[in-house]
């Protein structure tokens, strides 16, 4: 991937921010966006974020019950559909550039982008990284990573009047299975007539980049990875805690 010919430079943020003000922060970060620019925040938090489609389950407060139950935090987003785990061995990426560019600017070149990102910063892992959706996956879609039909990552997308949010949850370490029968169970509670819009969770149909690799990989060490990355990638970087 030549990043060169797409951006000048790029802007590192690791800041992890509570669970209800992850797209607001987002948002105030897209007022820093340059044309040439683009930026990467790095975030993780604990608990389970919903989408706006899980709000519509005939049976959405006994889910959210269930999962209260379990002391686990929950949050509704505007990014994304379905439900998705966040915890100490989840890496979130929050991607943003301007809505204007001329050649990413659009809704799937936006995604396309997100993808071969991922391909290029996970390079080293040396992965036979697949895109498609894995249907019995939590939160499945079209710009699903995969390798050997297991998921290990997902991608959601915002757009604001001026910005592009791609939104990118890893699953790095720890029990992926654990993850998938979190919302599996909901999804039985919550979903009792079986809607086919959201997924029969299979809980071998995801696994961490630790998983595939047979490495021990964590997300420090996956940040870090990225940020050689980026650096041998011909552009500026420049990394800050904060804006």
């Amino acid at each position: 991937m030549n990043l060169f010919r797409l951006f000048k430079h790029v802007t590192l943020i690791d800041e992890s921010v509570s669970l209800e003000n992850q797209l607001s922060y987002d948002k105030d970060l897209s007022k820093h966006i340059h044309k040439d620019g683009f930026i990467i925040r790095f975030w993780s938090t604990e608990g389970i974020i919903l989408g706006k489609m899980d709000t519509l389950l005939p049976e959405f407060e006994k889910g959210l019950k269930h999962i209260s139950g379990l002391k686990i935090n929950t949050f509704i987003r505007k990014a994304g559909g379905l439900a998705v785990v966040c915890d100490r061995g989840i890496l979130n990426l929050s991607i943003l550039f301007s809505k204007d560019h001329p050649e990413i600017g659009g809704l799937d070149e936006s995604y396309a982008f997100g993808v071969n990102l991922m391909k290029h910063l996970l390079q080293d892992y040396h992965m036979p990284i697949e895109e498609g959706e894995v249907s019995a996956s939590y939160c499945p879609g079209k710009y699903d990573l995969s390798v050997r039909g297991k998921k290990f990552a997902g991608m959601a997308q915002y757009r604001s009047k001026d910005a592009v949010m791609v939104m990118i949850t890893i699953c790095v370490s720890g029990n992926q299975a654990h993850r998938c029968e979190l919302i599996r169970d909901f999804y039985k509670l919550a979903n009792p007539l079986l809607d086919p819009k959201y997924p029969e969770i299979d809980l071998n149909s995801m696994v961490t980049l630790s998983d595939i690799t047979n490495k021990p990989i964590t997300v420090h060490s996956l940040k870090e990875n990225m940020t050689q990355i980026l650096r041998k990638s011909g552009i500026i970087v420049n990394p800050k805690k904060h804006m």
